[in-house]
């Protein structure tokens, strides 16, 4: 009786080995299509970013900005319309300030300037810069031999700054410094009307 026994304990060793690698094997396999990798490094459509309104003229030393769908007034602290002095090569042909406080309570600075450099081509830079507390997006527009560039609008064709005898105004696309569309999150559409008298 011993004898007849003893040739099943190999089978049954076999049998669990075969099973425990049909186990490994189910699991292994699954109705979810592999990860290859194929998709690393490919941009995904973005999103067309929505350019808001140019605010209307804002009454004397106020102005509005608008983020998104956030609609925001401020004061008007400084204003310069006319250029100034040149410093380190660059001169400031527009500057205007602005502090205010979103409807949410989150308090918030803007700035419009418009600058030059006198290099062999002189170059315009256009830029509005909005910081609240947890952000910094920013408009900026160069021109350089009447060529536009413009990083977060590829399809720009003129100046950024719309200037008036009592203020500016501008709308564009915005995001943190040194952004591009395409490439990075983050890029809002943004407007801003701001009078100085």
């Amino acid at each position: 009786m011993t004898r007849l026994h003893a040739p099943l304990r190999p089978v049954r060793r076999l049998g669990a080995i075969a099973l425990g690698v049909a186990i490994l094997a189910g699991c292994s396999s699954s109705s979810e299509p592999a990860d290859d990798g194929a998709s690393l490094g490919q941009t995904l459509p973005t999103t067309e970013v929505t350019v808001p309104e140019v605010p209307a003229p804002s009454p004397p030393r106020t102005g509005v900005v608008v983020v998104g769908a956030s609609v925001s007034s401020f004061a008007v602290t400084a204003c310069e319309l006319e250029p100034g002095a040149v410093v380190d090569g660059t001169t400031t042909l527009l500057l205007v300030t602005g502090e205010g406080t979103t409807a949410g309570g989150i308090p918030f600075k803007v700035e419009v300037r418009r600058s030059s450099v006198a290099t062999a081509v002189e170059t315009f830079t256009d830029s509005v810069t909005y910081t609240d507390t947890a952000r910094i997006l920013q408009l900026q527009r160069l021109e350089v031999n009447g060529e536009v560039s413009d990083l977060r609008d590829p399809r720009a064709t003129g100046t950024l700054l719309r200037t008036r005898p009592t203020g500016v105004a501008a709308v564009g696309r915005a995001g943190p410094p040194g952004s591009v569309v395409g490439e990075d999150e983050g890029i809002v559409g943004l407007a801003i009307d701001a009078s100085c008298a």
